[in-house]
């Protein structure tokens, strides 16, 4: 057990090894210092302490070392306590140098816990993880070789090893203090189960050396786990190697006196007593001199077993009532030192909970500091981008505004164009029929009046002939006048005419109605006053338009013609019940079709809605400012 803790101080004066001590004043090699305590190797790491000694660090790591080589088996004057604001590391090294001395040289003193209680407070606040581990090994060291059997409060501090420890030496630790806290006492192993540390030790042990000290424990620990197993002769062979590593070596000494205890059960467990009892004298060479009590009661168990096995039950009993005394001395040590403890755990508790709360909220802070410095980052990248975004989109609208501006103003020519061609067209052919009418009607009439005054000039002192050609003239000039007023009154569609639009309109309907089965009816509403008459002569062409191609393409049995006049506008819906169209085909139909219709309508500032299915009928709704 002393091994243990010589072994857990060594380590933590390693891990320190790691560091630059403040106000040094020589070079010191720390790695080198750390990898010797590490691997056992004490002469060597206080012979590199003693290059540093001009220091305080150099005399507190000195003396850190010495104190794991003696291990209580040599006597060993310690470190005073340093006190006040010394150097952090110096205080910590000091703290674990007094903490071991006292584990080792006044075992069961409360203070112990205390000293390495206080060393892994301020490694903690000085966020060192090397001393944090140093720490952390000493307070294991003294829960295993104090009171281990009696508690469970180790755990955390093995938790947190495990989860700092990264080289294989240090896992090896790691696993062995699992093994150590398992078996607890080297009593009753065949009792014990296998743990997964052992395979997790051995996994590791494979990186160190084959010569490397640390096989000692291993082969204690193997030799144990051989018993468990009922391997005796495999058993006694690890014991008997561990011999050979503890030859004259004081951190070895506990070592030693295990072996010997446990070489003496084989041979019971072979009922070879005698053989066993002179396991049990020589382990009386390497009783711890610091805790004599503990040990004796060891011998004084298993010798007892020995006796009773050779029938010597006198001295069998003489043997366990002594080991029974010596146990309820130490159980009362014991329990002073776990009230003791208990309380320093209690106060260091409090410590811990408030280094982790100010920890936490230095973190956080950090966070929110790290956070809001993202998000600074962060929105400004985001604005940077949607500026440009936005300048982007911007530029792209001014030009697709351009481009539609480009595209309405060249749609609005080309309306132009059509509305102009379409009212060319139609006074085109306007004037065609005009001359055809009056070509056809009105000249034929002429050209016989004219042959009347031909045939009257030659018979002018024949009176009866005169009187008859006279009156034949009249007539034809009359006719050629009635013709000529025809043709004006079919020109304004009886819309100039007295009664305007309206009756034009019903005329309109009367004469379209019968064609085709057709049959149109005429609403109308407020037209109670003349519009202007070119707008008359504008609104009826288009129904006069509209009723055109009902009765040519439509189909229709039905149709209704609805005239309203408001206040600032005319309002025209034509609908029919024929076979309807498809309105994008509007633009394919020629001469004075809708397409023709719509520049009409758009020429005096109206407009024009088509609302159509093919086989569903055809609704036209033409609105007109007035």
């Amino acid at each position: 057990m002393k091994l243990k803790k010589r072994i857990l101080l060594l380590f933590g004066f390693i891990v320190f090894g790691q560091f630059t001590f403040l106000g040094q004043e020589h070079s010191f090699p720390l790695s080198e210092f750390y990898t010797n305590l590490i691997n056992l190797e004490y002469q060597e790491a206080k012979s590199l302490a003693k290059l540093h000694n001009n220091t305080s660090l150099g005399k507190e790591a000195l003396s850190l070392a010495l104190v794991l080589y003696k291990a209580g088996q040599v006597p060993h004057q310690p470190e005073p306590l340093l006190i006040g604001k010394e150097n952090k590391e110096a205080k910590v090294l000091n703290l674990l140098q007094a903490g071991y001395y006292n584990l080792y040289y006044h075992p069961n003193e409360p203070e112990t816990l205390k000293y390495f209680f206080e060393a892994y407070d301020i490694s903690t606040s000085i966020t060192n993880i090397n001393y944090r581990k140093t720490s952390l090994l000493a307070i294991l060291e003294f829960y295993h070789f104090e009171y281990a059997q009696t508690h469970t409060r180790y755990k955390k501090y093995l938790i947190e090893f495990d989860q700092l420890a990264q080289t294989p030496i240090e896992k090896c630790w790691a696993y062995l203090y699992h093994l150590y806290f398992l078996y607890q006492s080297i009593e009753k192993v065949e009792e014990k189960k296998i743990d997964t540390n052992f395979q997790k030790l051995e996994e590791e042990i494979v990186e160190l050396s084959k010569g490397h000290k640390f096989h000692a424990l291993y082969n204690s620990i193997k030799g144990i786990q051989s018993e468990i197993d009922g391997n005796l002769e495999d058993a006694y062979a690890k014991h008997m190697r561990v011999l050979e590593f503890s030859k004259e070596k004081p951190y070895f000494n506990y070592l030693t006196f295990r072996s010997y205890i446990r070489i003496s059960e084989i041979f019971y467990r072979k009922k070879e007593y005698n053989k066993g009892l002179d396991a049990l004298k020589n382990s009386c060479l390497f009783i711890d001199k610091s805790n004599t009590l503990k040990d004796s009661i060891y011998i004084n168990k298993y010798t007892s077993k020995h006796y009773k096995g050779l029938g010597d039950y006198e001295k069998a009993y003489e043997r366990l009532n002594k080991s029974v005394e010596e146990q309820y001395k130490l159980d009362y040590k014991n329990n002073s030192i776990q009230n003791s403890s208990l309380e320093i755990e209690l106060q260091t508790a409090e410590k811990e909970k408030q280094l982790i709360l100010s920890e936490e909220i230095k973190k956080r802070n950090q966070n929110i500091a790290i956070g809001l410095g993202l998000l600074l980052v962060l929105g400004s990248i985001i604005a940077i981008l949607i500026h440009k975004n936005t300048k982007r989109k911007q530029r792209i609208a001014e030009q697709e505004r351009a481009l539609e501006i480009q595209k309405k103003e060249k749609i609005l020519k080309d309306q132009e164009l059509t509305t102009i061609d379409a009212m060319i067209s139609g006074q085109e052919k306007e004037r065609q029929r005009l001359a055809s009418d009056l070509h056809d009607s009105v000249g034929a009439t002429l050209a016989a009046a004219k042959l009347q005054f031909h045939h009257l000039s030659k018979n002018r002192g024949n009176n009866d002939q005169t009187e008859e050609l006279f009156t034949k003239t009249g007539k034809l000039l009359d006719d050629a006048y009635t013709e000529i007023r025809s043709m004006a009154h079919v020109k304004n569609s009886g819309v100039i005419a007295k009664n305007g639009l309206l009756p034009a309109v019903q005329k309109l309907a009367r004469n379209a109605s019968g064609i085709n089965k057709l049959h149109i009816e005429v609403e109308d509403f407020g037209l109670e006053e003349r519009l202007e008459n070119s707008l008359e002569i504008t609104v009826f062409r288009i129904i006069q338009e509209l009723v055109t191609n009902i009765i040519k393409h439509s189909q229709a049995t039905e149709a209704s013609i609805s005239i309203n006049q408001y206040d600032d506008s005319l309002n025209v819906i034509v609908e029919d019940n024929g076979i309807g169209f498809d309105t994008r085909n509007i633009s394919r139909h020629d001469g004075m079709g809708l397409t023709s219709l719509e520049k009409r309508i758009e020429h005096i500032e109206g407009t024009l809605e088509v609302d159509t299915t093919p086989g569903k009928g055809t609704t036209i709704l033409i609105d007109i400012p007035l």
